[in-house]
Formats: C-alpha cells, sequence, structure tokens
C-alpha cells in the first residue's frame, strides 16, 4: 500500500505532483475521514459519488484497482500509482475549499471530494 502527508496546495497544471511513498494504510487515522474506491473494469466502484470533508480535517485515501493505474488528487496536486496486488494510500489534510476530482488517469471519475 501507499501512503503519504501532505499539505500540497498547488494546481494541476502548476508543477510536478508530489509521489506518494510505500508504507501501510490499515485502519483509519485518529480523526480522519476514510474513503475508498475502486477501479475494476476500467469504472469506479462505488460509482463516482462525493464525500464531504471540513477545511482543515485529514482525508485518508485509499484506491484499490483490477489494472495498473495512476491516481490523481487533482486541486492537491498528489498521484499515486495502485496495481491489482497493492493498492493505494494517501494521508492528507484538507487545507484548500472546493470540489476536488480524484481520478484513475488518464480519465476516470473515482469520486469528489468537497472541502467546507
Amino acid at each position: 500500500m501507499i501512503l503519504l502527508v501532505a499539505l500540497t496546495v498547488a494546481g494541476c497544471a502548476r508543477q510536478e505532483a508530489a509521489r506518494a511513498e510505500p508504507a501501510v494504510c490499515g485502519s483509519p487515522a485518529a480523526g480522519a475521514v476514510r474513503v475508498d474506491a475502486g477501479l475494476r473494469a476500467g469504472r469506479a466502484e462505488p460509482a463516482p459519488h462525493r464525500v464531504e470533508v471540513a477545511e482543515g480535517g485529514t482525508v485518508q485515501l485509499g484506491v484499490s484497482a483490477d489494472v495498473d493505474a495512476e491516481v490523481h488528487v487533482h486541486g492537491y496536486d498528489l498521484v499515486f500509482p495502485v496495481r491489482p496486488d497493492q493498492p493505494g494510500c494517501v494521508l492528507f489534510v484538507a487545507t484548500r475549499s472546493g470540489l476536488f476530482d480524484v481520478e484513475a488517469h488518464p480519465e476516470t471519475l473515482l469520486l469528489q471530494i468537497e472541502v467546507r
């Protein structure tokens, strides 16, 4: 699994995305909002949905896939790989308000994180 702690606030195309480092993403971090998504046969599982998070809150995002993919948290510019035998996980603080897509690149919307 993959774990990244980030306070990145750069825009999607402004600079190189932060890369996650291998680690274990076990039970939810204390006080974190746990969000899980999957990529199966090219589609989000469950269907794309919106998750609300308080600004300043911590998000623990776990993604599994049946193919190699790269997951991107837009707005926070976090990128991490997932593989069929290695789910990915990032832990970050929601420092920016707004609506942010989480995609399996190149084009599969997994979910949206709404920070208020």
